[in-house]
């Protein structure tokens, strides 16, 4: 198994992709894991959880439009879970400590943040957090730009200082009161710093003197914020329209612009590898069928917030959205604690190994190839098709015991001997129509049912129905015995021509597949109901 077949095997497995909440945020706060923390009473936990992604928990806890809510699954089964309710609550109820912010030892590069908002202190944070030497121009006497636009009872100014108060700790220069363009030149901070990031809210755009697009806005890149000017860079307000403006945004578009800046310094590429930056669209797919619909929980004073008990009883609603569905109907995949995609690492590196223990064979070997795992897979991975392969590959390569499928292998060579195998046509016939071949369980656990079925048979059907005892290889297929398993096929392909290449009834639903996936042309019917069966025959 090649490095890229296992990329591909493991992109197939959805179950690690982030919930729709996650991928909805744009800066991926882990809703589903501070919603379990709050379920769990954990409110400490949920709170570094959310701190851990957001530089102004307390300020986003009480102004972010939500984007995750809107696409929250237990709406599917409910109503949405009041994920902002919750930041305030976890941050409310969590013990009262403060984390050491680890700040990496101070670089020579030096940044301009253009605009104390929410974008540029963002930007501001995460790049002083990584050694530069940071310097937020703010035409206003205080940080916080359009924060100061929420009343008080939205944003309670308290919280708002509190929260900005981070910027000091990580070492950010703060020059309020300083209009880029009339106190500062814009020139004068091209000189003086290695790169800048313009945020500036309502400041003129024409300050700049940088490329507009055709609605008069500076003209950035998509994807690195990057202007028609080397090491300037524009997000926030100069990118959203006025009716697109939103906060949880704002800051996204620092945390973009601070990673396309530290590239920069760094004189890496600005645009390699940045999948999934911002909102984007999962691939984990969650199923609510049975879910019980629950409303959200009401509080009983609004105005003040969620209670502790009643946090925990709204967080408890929350789906903690996965896939699974392979590992909820197989025994063989739940058995092994895991999912698919850890599976097929599992293996991989089962496979790789030169010398020493394989402690992934029970892995490998315990799967039966059904391929009920592909039919409720979304991404229609199918395991069994993965073990056999490594069978294959270990058994080519002289590393698979030949204990662990002995019996079969010996029981296989057992029903095809000339103790135990039989072709023929119709007593009374020289030609078959048909064939029935009941396969070596049933002929060796009930070969009472294999006489009544044929003799239903031969009464029922016209035109002759021959009769092959023996098994179909399917043991050697399954073991990755490769050569076995053709030689198997080629004997029987032999003697089902020599009967004159008639129709095949199977009694087996493993026979069924076996002969219809490698035995082509060969007309193949089941015994039992339903679309080309004998039964229609």
């Amino acid at each position: 198994m090649e490095q890229q077949e296992l990329r591909e095997l493991e992109n197939q497995c959805i179950q690690e992709q982030a919930p729709t909440c996650t991928a909805a945020c744009p800066i991926h706060v882990d809703v589903r894991a501070m919603m379990g923390a709050i379920g769990r009473g954990d409110f400490t936990a949920a709170a570094k959880l959310l701190k851990r992604t957001v530089p102004f928990p307390g300020i986003m806890s009480r102004i972010c439009d939500h984007p995750c809510q809107a696409v929250c699954k237990r709406q599917e089964a409910g109503a949405e879970i009041s994920v902002r309710a919750l930041e305030s609550a976890c941050l409310d109820w969590a013990a009262d400590s403060r984390e050491r912010i680890q700040v990496l030892p101070k670089k020579e590069k030096r940044v301009a943040i253009v605009g104390g908002g929410l974008s540029g202190l963002t930007a501001a944070f995460d790049l002083a957090k990584k050694g530069y030497q940071v310097t937020v121009f703010e035409a206003r006497d205080l940080l916080g730009g359009s924060l100061w636009d929420f009343s008080d009872k939205e944003l309670p100014r308290e919280i708002m200082a509190n929260d900005l108060r981070v910027i000091e700790s990580v070492g950010v220069e703060v020059r309020t009161g300083t209009t880029v363009g009339d106190d500062t030149a814009f020139s004068t901070l091209v000189q003086d710093f290695d790169a800048i990031y313009l945020a500036p809210g309502k400041e003129p755009r024409n300050t700049f003197a940088l490329a507009l697009d055709e609605q008069g806005r500076i003209q950035t890149d998509p994807v690195t914020f990057a202007t028609s000017r080397e090491g300037v860079f524009a997000g926030g307000s100069l990118r959203q329209r006025p009716t697109e403006r939103s906060p949880i945004q704002s800051m996204a578009d620092g945390r973009v612009a601070a990673i396309s800046i530290d590239r920069y310094l760094q004189k890496v590429s600005l645009s390699a590898v940045r999948l999934n930056e911002g909102s984007y669209t999962t691939r984990l797919y969650t199923n609510t069928e049975g879910v019980e619909p629950l409303p959200v929980m009401a509080m009983e004073h609004p105005e003040e917030g969620y209670s502790a008990d009643e946090a925990i009883r709204e967080a408890g609603r929350c789906l903690q959205c996965q896939c699974l569905e392979c590992v909820k109907v197989c025994e063989y995949l739940n058995s092994f604690g895991g999912y698919p995609k850890k599976y097929v690492r599992e293996i991989y590196n089962n496979l790789s190994i030169v010398m020493g223990m394989r402690h992934s064979n029970k892995l490998i070997n315990s799967c039966s190839l059904c391929g009920l795992c592909r039919e409720v897979c979304p991404e229609n991975l199918h395991m069994g098709l993965v073990c056999r392969k490594a069978r294959e590959i270990m058994v080519h390569a002289g590393k698979m015991p030949p204990s662990v499928h002995d019996f079969p292998i010996r029981d296989m060579l057992f029903s095809n001997s000339e103790k135990c195998s039989l072709v023929r046509h119709q007593p009374g016939t020289a030609r078959s129509r048909f064939l029935f071949f009941p396969g070596c369980q049933l002929s060796a656990s009930a070969p009472r049912h294999v006489r009544k079925t044929y003799t239903l048979l031969t009464e029922r059907l016209s035109g002759g129905v021959g009769l092959m005892l023996g098994c179909c290889g399917a043991p050697a297929d399954w073991s990755g015995r490769t050569e076995l398993f053709q030689s198997t096929m080629g004997d029987f392909r032999r003697e089902w021509e020599g009967m004159g290449s008639p129709e095949l009834i199977l009694a087996c639903s493993t026979c069924y597949e076996v002969f219809k996936t490698h035995l082509r042309p060969a007309s193949v019917l089941s015994l039992w109901g339903g679309h080309g069966s004998a039964r229609d025959a």
